[in-house]
């Protein structure tokens, strides 16, 4: 919606200041506020905002429903966030999501999220405690994605030997989550493939079972006794395990990624990473003498001349010696 600025705001995509009495974008779900030019540049989904400070830490132990638009895909701006910026920037990281990052900035970065401040994630120099951020997001909710009326069955699931019937039931048994716990599960399984895939990172989707099972499978009960946490640790890895192995297509047909942008906004993006120089007016430069694999194209820079110099012609040589010198 459309508003005149009475209190100066900032725009939460370019990071600038909305003066008095402009016209600025406010989002009716997360109150975030934009110039009007820069309103396809927000992030989406965004998450609702919490009115105090009070009400923040209230709503950080709350069900990931609390932390969720309105409408699909409903999974917190959080998430999408943290998690755009650590496959921007992170996957070259070597044991990303299990080297820890300062406890300090952590709590500070998930607090500005919950009040709705919408930090700048690229201004962060350890990508670990946007790691850690996201981490401690899914590690203080109420309950785990995995609800724990569901949770038995995912486990029995998960000891099934046969791949397939076993991929088959999980299915099943995600399409049975809440609609929030279902998009949010969705979307972070498609982005810890994409880390797995990652050689730089060297953690392979059995490290990340065991780095996520605690907090995405979590335990039967809200408050388990120590020997049931000892028993159920295990099964939680093998259950992420699990869920990390099915296809990445029923995870994107499940979500519908065409709705989340998996870039912040005016990333450079180019398949493979190629960028091309432009080409010469004339094309390649090849010789019937000259392998195809020593062509090349002619670029311009700044530094070369318009204009050519003329070749000089030789010097005559000289009818004189130089003189000795003369002491």
């Amino acid at each position: 919606m459309a508003k005149t600025v009475i209190k100066p705001e900032t725009c939460v995509p370019c990071g600038k200041k909305i003066r008095f009495s402009k016209l600025a974008m406010k989002c009716k779900e997360c109150r975030a506020a934009c110039h009007p030019e820069c309103k396809e540049k927000l992030s989406l989904p965004c998450i609702p905002s919490c009115p105090s400070t009070s009400g923040a830490n209230k709503m950080s132990e709350g069900l990931i429903s609390d932390f969720v638009p309105s409408e699909r895909p409903m999974i917190p701006r959080l998430i999408v966030n943290c998690a755009n910026e650590i496959e921007h920037r992170g996957l070259q990281e070597v044991g990303i999501y299990r080297v820890p990052g300062s406890d300090r900035e952590q709590k500070e970065l998930k607090e500005k999220f919950l009040k709705g401040r919408y930090p700048h994630l690229s201004t962060i120099h350890d990508i670990h405690v946007v790691c850690g951020c996201l981490k401690d997001f899914l590690r203080s909710l109420k309950e785990p994605l995995i609800t724990y009326n569901l949770w038995s069955k995912f486990v029995e699931t998960a000891d099934i030997s046969s791949r397939e019937k076993c991929q088959e039931q999980m299915c099943q048994l995600v399409n049975s989550l809440p609609q929030a716990n279902k998009d949010t599960l969705a979307f972070l399984i498609q982005h810890l493939q994409t880390v797995a895939e990652s050689v730089a990172c060297k953690m392979p989707a059995s490290n990340l079972a065991k780095v996520f099972g605690p907090t995405i499978i979590g335990y039967s009960s809200p408050e388990p006794e120590p020997m049931q946490i000892m028993s159920e640790t295990r099964k939680q890895s093998q259950v992420m395990d699990r869920l990390l192995e099915i296809p990445v297509q029923f995870w994107s047909e499940l979500l519908n990624l065409d709705d989340i942008s998996l870039y912040p906004a005016g990333t450079p993006y180019t398949p493979d990473g190629l960028h091309y120089a432009p080409r010469s007016m004339l094309g390649p430069i090849n010789t019937p003498d000259m392998p195809e694999m020593y062509a090349h194209d002619i670029t311009r820079s700044h530094m070369t001349p318009k204009y050519s110099f003329k070749s000089r012609e030789p010097t005559k040589p000289s009818r004189f010696f130089s003189s000795p010198l003369v002491n």
